[in-house]
């Protein structure tokens, strides 16, 4: 039965009303990067400058510098291609195998994902410095990338949907499992590949305790670090709150082009792992 005009009116209307609050923050952030210091700190605010100050967003790339953003590229996609180089024929294994253990391996896999994050922090941090590796970009990425129980149960849920046959007639051409897994399973798992992509890089992107933790140094910060201080009361940070709205936007830039881009696989993963963190 098809709803009626009302409840098909109030529907939108709700997510009209619902989109335009959750946009409003985003909109103030870009309109605020654009304003003089005078503008933003005035009440009742402007919504839109007086006076578009462009210049702000030379003075935040001066502010954040060309490492520090290269920086952020770096942690961001060396997580994504390690994780996904284990995470792949691991997810195939456990899918398409069969091997005395598989249950039990498959449940050892899924405990580290209900474990919050502060609770793995400090024997991280711990392991990390005892092999001498905080400050540096393998302290930075290796011990993230060993968190791969999001990656591998995703793309075992998806070869459980291929086709057994497919396995079976590589067999008859006598290719082994690790030719199965680059001539069959990898070129097939385009999807999840991008939706495991557009997840991981998000979660990354984002990341802020392990980065702040294992590179306490300039030359291996990240922007969230290096945004953090923006975040203190008035008179506290000595840069101006339209170079730091400046400043956050250049920072959200790259995660909306990647939403923008992989938003259906972004969506059909969290959907399908009823997840959203690594």
């Amino acid at each position: 039965m098809k709803p009626s005009t009302a409840v098909t009116v109030t529907r939108y209307t709700a997510i009209l009303v619902i989109g335009l609050a959750m946009g409003l923050p985003l909109f103030y952030l870009f309109s605020s990067s654009l304003m003089t210091p005078q503008d933003v700190s005035a009440y009742p605010p402007h919504l839109v400058p007086p006076e578009f100050r462009w210049a702000n967003f030379t003075d935040a790339y001066d502010f954040l510098g060309a490492r520090t953003i290269a920086n952020s590229f770096i942690y961001s996609f060396g997580i994504v291609i390690l994780q996904l180089c284990i995470a792949l024929p691991a997810g195939f294994a456990l899918a398409k195998v069969r091997f005395r253990g598989s249950r039990a391996l498959l449940v050892f896999f899924a405990i580290p994902m209900f474990l919050p994050n502060n609770v793995v922090l400090v024997p991280l941090y711990v392991v990390t410095n005892e092999l001498g590796l905080i400050g540096s970009y393998a302290g930075l990425i290796l011990p993230i990338v060993g968190r791969t129980a999001f990656a591998t149960l995703l793309f075992r849920q998806f070869f459980l949907t291929l086709p057994d046959g497919l396995i079976d007639a590589a067999k008859l051409d006598r290719a082994g499992w690790f030719r199965i897994v680059r001539h069959v399973a990898v070129p097939l798992s385009g999807p999840a590949v991008a939706a495991y992509a557009s997840i991981t890089f998000l979660n990354s992107w984002n990341d802020f305790i392990w980065p702040l933790v294992a590179a306490p140094g300039d030359d291996y910060r990240v922007m969230t670090v290096a945004l953090a201080p923006l975040a203190y009361q008035e008179g506290l940070s000595n840069v101006p709150p339209n170079v730091g709205m400046a400043a956050a936007v250049i920072s959200v830039i790259p995660v909306l082009l990647v939403f923008v881009f992989t938003q259906r696989w972004y969506i059909q993963g969290v959907v399908g792992t009823g997840t959203d963190n690594t």
